[in-house]
């Protein structure tokens, strides 16, 4: 199992898309770091009071930790939407199979290789995010306290480690192609449930919130996420005075759903396993 992790570890490495996701994080961090700038200095400038600085710099930390969460779940889906099927349909992975390794340690190995890079990445760009903030909006960071930050990394591992568990499960299933399909249509539920969610508690529709709450269950990434910023920004004492995906709302997810979340990638791992196992690979 290892040596699986190892090497599926380094075959991400040389991917392009590792390269392509590089660049990208790059110009992301750039573009955050003068968009908070300049959104705080022109606060200042203009004497507000420090409810509405609060306000200003918790929806542009908002900003930047949705995006953040996206660009984590992209270079998990690229990385390894085809780490299964494309093994198959090139062939190797019958001369992996042959040698003396369980096709459990195999996706396991597969699994444990992807999620130290997601894992590394996800702190690599939670760090920076902190201080950019750390840097600019100094009064928010401190206000957050260690316990705060030390669950929003947790928080903010946690969905590319959902996200992989279903992508393996999908590569294990489908050709590449169809995988990569498949995958994107489960996130974007999810991030189309958390909002009708949010709509449906607003409106008090209840039909309407169980709709969200349905998505959610096929789809937990975006209950991950809100959890991340009510768990920073609920510590502020902010408000949900604006709608933004992800806002902090009264429909805060509850703890059953972050241990439904640990449930969903184990219980994705286990069934991906159950399937391989009996998978012709010809």
């Amino acid at each position: 199992m290892i040596s699986i992790a190892l090497a599926t570890f380094k075959e991400a490495l040389r991917k392009k898309i590792f390269l392509l996701v590089g660049i990208i994080t790059f110009i992301y961090l750039v573009l955050l770091t003068l968009i908070t700038y300049y959104a705080c200095s022109q606060n200042t400038a203009s004497k507000g009071s420090f409810d509405i600085y609060m306000m200003a710099s918790s929806f542009i930390s908002i900003l930047g930790f949705y995006f953040s969460s996206m660009l984590v779940a992209f270079l998990t889906i690229m990385a390894s939407v085809g780490s299964i099927s494309s093994e198959t349909e090139s062939g190797i992975l019958h001369s992996i199979i042959t040698r003396p390794i369980k096709r459990r340690d195999y996706i396991l190995g597969k699994y444990l290789g992807l999620a130290i890079l997601t894992v590394l990445y996800s702190i690599f760009l939670y760090a920076a995010l902190l201080i950019i903030y750390l840097v600019i909006q100094p009064s928010l960071v401190h206000s957050f306290g260690t316990l705060v930050l030390v669950k929003g990394l947790l928080f903010f591992i946690l969905e590319p480690l959902a996200i992989l568990a279903l992508s393996l499960y999908s590569s294990s299933s489908f050709k590449t192609l169809g995988s990569g399909i498949f995958v994107i249509a489960i996130y974007i539920l999810g991030l189309i449930g958390g909002i009708v969610e949010q709509v449906g508690s607003a409106v008090s529709s209840d039909t309407v919130y169980k709709i969200g709450i349905i998505s959610s269950l096929i789809s937990p990434f975006d209950v991950i996420y809100r959890k991340l910023t009510n768990t920073f920004f609920g510590n502020v004492g902010m408000t949900n005075s604006f709608f933004v995906p992800g806002s902090i709302s009264n429909t805060a997810p509850s703890t059953f759903m972050t241990i439904y979340v640990f449930a969903y990638i184990i219980g994705l791992i286990l069934i991906t396993v159950r399937k391989f196992k009996k998978k012709d690979i010809g």
